[in-house]
């Protein structure tokens, strides 16, 4: 897998780092928190569209890297159900367009996003007729990568410091409590360490802004509790940028 530096298929969202940013301060910080993990879905997305044609059906790698493309599915998929049951219900309010906007979009590419998760769970259960084709997933995802993407990157503006200062600061503060209590809830074998295997924490010191001991317990525990799948992520269990190899046949 290429890292940022050998121009991805899909671009990143780009954002500069300040070591002062302030995590307590919701208005200022929490399009720059949407902003990282856009980007590890979008490195994730990479990461599976760069990989699958690497793979040869008889390759023992087939079945582990099937789960690291459903975990990460999986986690576009919660992080939507975050955004539409608790951050866009708050913001419509004061923002009625740009959040119907941002659910209409997410229909669009909700399809595309189904048929990769349908072929996918296939291979895995070793449906009849089914066989592995990695350009397959590979074209699969060129019939929505663009589209999520471009929402990824559209949806910033709408949640800008400048937008949320206008909002119920307690509210906000309320909302975000919700939100990060879902957040807390997923699956923590694959959605938190899937963020720690797609962020660059060399760029990006600071996020997620978790406790020493919770990052270490995500390092050293979780990650082997799936850790067939975390070969094919950029980044290592400690941060540092990996290329999966496919083994030679």
């Amino acid at each position: 897998m290429s890292t940022e530096n050998a121009a991805p298929r899909f671009p990143l969202i780009p954002i500069t780092y300040s070591p002062d940013w302030d995590y307590s301060n919701h208005v200022t910080i929490f399009s720059i928190e949407m902003t990282m993990i856009h980007n590890v879905f979008i490195r994730g997305l990479n990461s599976i569209y760069e990989n699958a044609p690497s793979i040869p059906a008889s390759s023992s790698d087939v079945i582990p890297f099937v789960g690291y493309a459903l975990a990460w599915v999986s986690n576009i998929h919660d992080h939507h159900h975050g955004e539409e049951d608790i951050v866009f219900p708050f913001l419509q309010e004061n923002f009625p367009d740009d959040m119907h906007k941002n659910i209409e979009e997410h229909k669009t590419f909700r399809g595309g996003l189904d048929a990769l998760e349908e072929y996918l769970k296939a291979v895995q259960q070793g449906t009849k007729g089914v066989k592995w084709d990695g350009e397959k997933v590979k074209a699969l995802i060129e019939a929505f990568g663009d589209g999520l993407v471009e929402h990824l990157h559209e949806e910033i503006p709408t949640i800008s410091p400048e937008r949320l200062s206008q909002v119920d600061h307690d509210g906000l503060a309320k909302m975000v409590a919700v939100h990060n209590e879902h957040i807390k809830n997923l699956p923590m074998a694959t959605a938190h360490v899937h963020v720690f295997t797609h962020h660059d924490f060399e760029t990006y010191p600071s996020w997620p802004p978790l406790p020493a001991p919770v990052s270490w317990f995500v390092r050293n525990v979780l990650y082997f509790r799936r850790h067939s799948f975390w070969k094919f992520a950029p980044y290592s269990r400690t941060g540092k940028p990996q290329t999966y190899v496919a083994p030679s046949q």
